[in-house]
């Protein structure tokens, strides 16, 4: 019994996370600890931004999106704004959602970097086997990282209470962008 113990013991911690860095040229670098056993994949989309996919081991049923945009002409944006934005990108959940309603909740980021989204649960889901790549749970948001780089992001998975949506949201609460490079 003795040595069950230990063992109990670490496969209860938490999973350890490590950092990637996608290179956004001369916006920066976007900084992400990935968890482990995860995988992070970007695709350069044009120049306009980058779509990055946080995906779970294969026998986990969830998904992260971060849609990176460039903006063409960047101006200062207000929170009140962001927040504005994400309610009305969030109308579309609302009438199929168990929740009936959006609940606006800000993603506690750093670095002078803020956002917020709201979570839905699909009605039709509630109750239903698991199946992959349909996701019960949802969370819609937007970050402003600065006033040249925005980010759409998209959580989906079985529960909200779960480690898996709870390793996406931590991931995304630490993603960091740095200095952009500067042209001489």
């Amino acid at each position: 019994m003795k040595r069950i113990i230990p063992w109990i013991a670490l496969c209860l911690l938490p999973m350890a996370a490590y950092p990637d860095t996608i290179d956004l040229g001369s916006h920066g670098s976007l900084s992400l600890s990935v968890p482990s056993g995860w995988k992070l994949s970007s695709h350069k989309e044009e120049d306009s931004g980058y779509a990055l996919t946080l995906s779970p081991p294969a026998s986990e049923n969830a998904k992260c999106l971060l849609n990176i945009t460039f903006v063409p002409e960047p101006k200062p944006v207000a929170k009140e704004s962001v927040d504005e934005q994400v309610l009305s990108v969030c109308d579309q959940f609302v009438d199929q959602s168990v929740e009936k309603k959006k609940v606006l909740r800000e993603f506690g980021l750093s670095g002078g970097a803020y956002g917020s989204y709201c979570v839905f649960t699909d009605a039709s889901m509630v109750g239903q086997p698991s199946k992959h790549d349909e996701f019960k749970v949802i969370g819609i948001g937007i970050i402003h990282f600065r006033d040249d780089v925005m980010a759409a992001v998209s959580i989906a998975a079985d529960q909200e209470d779960g480690g898996d949506f709870s390793a996406m949201l931590s991931a995304v609460r630490g993603a960091t962008l740095s200095a952009g490079k500067t042209t001489p």
